[in-house]
């Protein structure tokens, strides 16, 4: 749904997210916090690390929260230290920070913005939205076909189906979330309909189990 609210930014704590809270008031945004923990824990126990505190924003207003962020870093930069590392940067680094903003802060992408411009480097805006889609396109690539885990799949279906209702479900149903808010799917569409398969598959092979255990009971 184009209006639901989506994950904007995800922070360790909400003192962390402050800022941008404010930001996001300040300038009237409709946004929704909350807190998402890993649905597993590798140590099986609860873990404070596993827990983040999550800024919801609609997909459409991604792209105006960005240039307020950037605008209210820019403000910051003056205040760096002469030693932040970003300095140090030579111009094609600082280029990949602009073409990769998701990878990177605020403050550092409009400091790359800054020093390429005081090298006389700065890209045109032209040059900027190309690196943006080409970044987006590279985000939205699929994964590679999932031979081992479809066949695995069908394999399963055989001995139950629970194993591989999950796995179709996976393959069909997982998606990633783009910097503009896009929601794209992780797998390419043969495995996503070899997922659904596997679904149905799945469903059938759990009913005929218990249709035979339920048989030999009696």
């Amino acid at each position: 749904m184009p209006d639901e609210f989506q994950t904007y930014q995800r922070f360790p704590n909400a003192t962390v997210a402050q800022p941008l809270l404010h930001l996001l008031h300040e300038h009237g945004f409709d946004y929704d916090t909350r807190l998402d923990q890993l649905p597993i824990d590798a140590s099986f126990a609860f873990n404070e690390t596993s827990r983040y505190f999550l800024v919801q924003l609609r997909a459409a207003d991604f792209e105006r929260a960005h240039t307020l962020e950037l605008a209210a870093a820019e403000a910051q930069l003056a205040d760096l230290p002469a030693d932040y590392y970003l300095f140090s940067f030579r111009n094609e680094e600082l280029l990949d920070v602009l073409g990769k903003p998701d990878e990177w802060n605020s403050l550092d992408v409009a400091l790359a913005q800054r020093l390429l411009q005081d090298r006389g480097a700065a890209p045109g805006p032209e040059t900027l939205e190309q690196l943006r889609q080409q970044r987006l396109q590279e985000l939205a690539r699929p994964e590679p076909r999932q031979s081992r885990w479809v066949v695995a799949g069908y394999v399963l279906a055989i001995f139950g189906g629970v194993l591989s209702f999950f796995i179709g479900w996976h393959l069909y149903s997982h998606y990633r979330q783009l910097p503009n808010g896009e929601r794209v799917p992780v797998f390419q569409a043969p495995d996503r309909a070899h997922g659904q398969r596997l679904m149905v598959l799945g469903i059938l092979g759990f009913l005929a189990l218990l249709a035979w255990r339920f048989y030999m009971s009696r």
